[in-house]
């Protein structure tokens, strides 16, 4: 009998040093922790102690309809304009919520390798952290064949310049940013690509959850009478978008406003909110003149 007594024992003692045996799915938390992937956090004007200048007032130009709910629009990435980016976002956020804004932008100094530029990254922010969509970001880079490009973002201003307003009127919203070639001439094979890549993100219910938004500047480098002239061509998009007005914007991200007019429809509308130039809002450079079109698409 001790033999059969002390044969039960070490059975049982060799199951308990055993667990391979089981499934003890309580016990994940003695496996090893998977490893965390390294994700670049970047500066903004505001991390970096900066403000918002204080320029001369910009007037309203319009307003949304109060049942108006916008998917698209263009709003400057100069800082100049902070005032008017900040009422941009403030309108934008009394008309609905996002979860991920898609962020097409210039890439403004030569570092893309690539056609599309895009990265899984985060920027700092005086109210926190503001993330990449993770899985938005790794789809368009499938649907556009190309690798992330890191080197990019550190430095682009077209970007960079928005999250802190995002932050502040969109505290959990993530973001899907994209740098492209903006100058003219516009390729457009490749600008078809860029718009059925965002395609899938903003049909059905998904166009409830993103926001399309093309950071650009308008005219460049003119007088005033020279600015006025481009300006007024460009307001013929936004008097009747449509997917081939796009043509008569005059602007540094020609394959965003494209995009954009891409996702148009016979009943969408364009509200151009305001509507400014860097020599008003400075009074100096009146040679040298950027213009800012703050504008928001809807469907009536």
């Amino acid at each position: 009998m001790k033999f059969k007594y002390r044969t039960v024992r070490l059975f049982a003692a060799a199951l308990l040093l055993t667990p391979a045996a089981f499934n003890f799915s309580s016990c994940k938390k003695d496996s090893p922790a998977a490893p965390q992937k390294t994700v670049n956090i970047h500066g903004t004007w505001e991390s970096k102690g900066e403000s918002v200048p204080k320029m001369a007032s910009v007037a309203k130009e319009d307003s949304l309809p109060e049942n108006a709910f916008p998917w698209g629009g263009t709003v400057s990435h100069h800082l100049l304009a902070g005032e008017t980016i900040d009422a941009w976002f403030s309108e934008l956020s009394s008309h609905r919520k996002v979860e991920t804004f898609f962020i097409i932008s210039p890439s403004h100094y030569g570092l893309s390798t690539q056609k599309w530029s895009l990265d899984e990254c985060a920027w700092k922010t005086a109210g926190g952290i503001v993330t990449s969509d993770a899985e938005a970001v790794e789809q368009i880079s499938k649907n556009l064949q190309v690798n992330y490009d890191p080197q990019v973002f550190p430095i682009e201003h077209g970007v960079s310049t928005l999250i802190p307003f995002i932050a502040k009127y969109f505290p959990e919203a993530k973001v899907c940013a994209i740098a492209v070639e903006g100058e003219p001439p516009m390729n457009q094979v490749d600008a078809d690509k860029l718009f059925n890549a965002l395609a899938p993100f903003f049909r059905g219910k998904n166009r409830k959850r993103n926001f399309l938004l093309v950071s650009t500047d308008f005219s460049h480098h003119g007088t005033e009478d020279e600015t006025e002239a481009k300006d007024k061509r460009s307001r013929e998009f936004f008097r009747a978008p449509t997917k081939e007005s796009w043509i008569y914007c005059g602007c540094d991200n020609r394959p965003g406003v494209y995009t954009l007019a891409q996702f148009t429809s016979k009943d969408t509308k364009a509200c151009v909110t305001h509507y400014t130039t860097s020599y008003f809002l400075s009074g100096q450079d009146s040679n040298d003149i950027t213009s800012y079109f703050f504008s928001f698409m809807y469907d009536d």
